[in-house]
């Protein structure tokens, strides 16, 4: 006996959704149980199901395969080569029997009552049924023991299911508004109806395989604007954010979700400079803190940013970033563009050798044509492995054994030079090495 579960059958959908395009699908369906061995056609399946993940409970599986031979033309008339067939002439609508012989480069087929050959017969070809080798759709195919047993729990992982974090963030004069949407992207192959979802941020661990070049697909976009749509908590070294309503997948679609609103929040704007470029860099730093109106666990993704233009009373684009995973109470650091009306120029005004060392003597000037001031980060890299400072404009933190910063606040119109000098100390690097060798 055959029997079949289908979708119409399920009962507690969940799917726990991760960044790297996979999900763990887990889910009840309703059985009647039966006296003799059974098949059951476990419908509705994701095409792209990981078979070798599959976990069944509540009945005992002898046999499980994953039957993915789909019925299409050419499947159907190679099934019912030396078979009967019928022949349905168009103009007497009359049925005669035929054995096709072959559907290759055409049809062959043999009457029944002739043993006439009729190559491309004139009329239309029915068969009498759908092979049992061929489905419409794929399907889990056990063979199970007997069993008193009245539900049957699944869970497989499936790829192409994907999930992302994108955030827009609209900056003010002295304060910021932050949203933060899910977008959830379905192309596995199967719509999940009223299913719980999760979203699983952090990054774990998998094995790679070889490349799948999967059919092409096209994602329609579905949004749901409520806030406040999920609870986070922390699963292990993992963040979980869980849709707190159950809603629908369809397959091909991508569906965005709000899950944080931020409103009111501070943020410190500066330009950054190295020794390597003289174009500043636009850099926006907030505290992702609750002092700040946050302190919320962000998953990575992208932040598209807009300014309010207090002139026009409109908001522009200004630029966008990627953020990684962001804890509580961490830095989120932005770059959105090159700065247009601040100039830095950097250069070695002197350098000589000693008998084991060197010094250089660096300037950068900076120079702000902006309206307002314009507080400025110089990262200035060292490739030495010993070093010192000997003197310096002003002050300035060692950061680590390859770099130092200045904080530089340059009042609007005017330009400020920074100078330092160091000493490189060769004869200890070489008493170091000879040690080491």
């Amino acid at each position: 006996m055959v029997y079949k579960l289908s979708s119409s059958d399920s009962k507690n959908l969940a799917l726990t959704i991760y960044n790297d395009n996979f999900a763990v699908v887990k889910e009840t369906r309703s059985f009647t149980p039966q006296e003799n061995e059974t098949v059951v056609h476990y419908l509705d399946v994701a095409k792209q199901i990981e078979t070798n993940s599959i976990i069944v409970s509540g009945v005992e599986v002898k046999e499980l395969n994953y039957d993915f031979d789909l019925v299409d033309k050419s499947k159907l008339l190679e099934k019912y080569i030396d078979h009967i067939v019928f022949l349905l002439d168009s103009h007497t609508n009359e049925r005669s029997e035929v054995r096709l012989l072959s559907v290759s480069g055409g049809i062959v087929v043999e009457d029944i009552q002739t043993k006439e050959i009729k190559l491309d017969p004139l009329g239309e070809l029915i068969l009498p049924k759908l092979p049992n080798e061929l489905i419409v759709k794929p399907a889990l195919v056990w063979k199970i023991k007997p069993t008193t047993a009245h539900i049957i729990d699944v869970s497989y992982m499936t790829k192409g299911l994907f999930w992302e974090s994108n955030y827009v963030l609209n900056l003010k004069e002295q304060t910021f508004d932050l949203s933060g949407w899910v977008e959830i992207q379905n192309y596995s192959g199967t719509t999940y109806h009223d299913a719980m979802i999760k979203v699983l941020a952090g990054d774990v661990n998998r094995v790679e395989e070889e490349t799948r070049y999967d059919e092409d697909f096209t994602v329609y976009n579905s949004v749901e604007s409520m806030e406040e749509n999920f609870n986070e908590k922390i699963f292990g070294d993992y963040h979980i954010y869980t849709l707190k309503e159950p809603t629908t997948l369809k397959d091909n679609q991508a569906k965005q979700m709000k899950f944080i609103q931020v409103n009111n929040g501070t943020f410190k704007r500066y330009y950054e400079i190295d020794d390597y470029t003289n174009n500043p860099k636009i850099m926006i730093e907030i505290k992702n803190t609750p002092a700040n109106n946050m302190g919320i666990p962000l998953p990575k993704g992208k932040i598209k940013v807009y300014q309010e233009d207090n002139e026009e009373k409109a908001t522009e684009f200004i630029g966008e970033d990627r953020i990684g995973h962001t804890t509580k109470d961490e830095k989120i650091t932005l770059y959105i563009g090159n700065a247009f009306d601040i100039v830095c120029e950097s250069k070695i005004l002197k350098r000589y050798k000693m008998k084991n060392s060197e010094y250089v003597q660096h300037e950068y000037v900076l120079k702000n044509q902006k309206v307002e001031s314009a507080q400025i980060k110089i990262t200035h890299y060292i490739s030495e492995r010993f070093w010192k400072i000997e003197e310096s404009t002003d002050e300035f933190i060692e950061k680590d054994a390859n770099h130092i910063e200045f904080w530089v606040e340059v009042p609007p119109g005017e330009e400020k030079t920074i100078g330092f000098g160091i000493t490189y100390d060769r004869a200890l690097y070489m008493e170091i090495k000879k040690i080491e060798d």
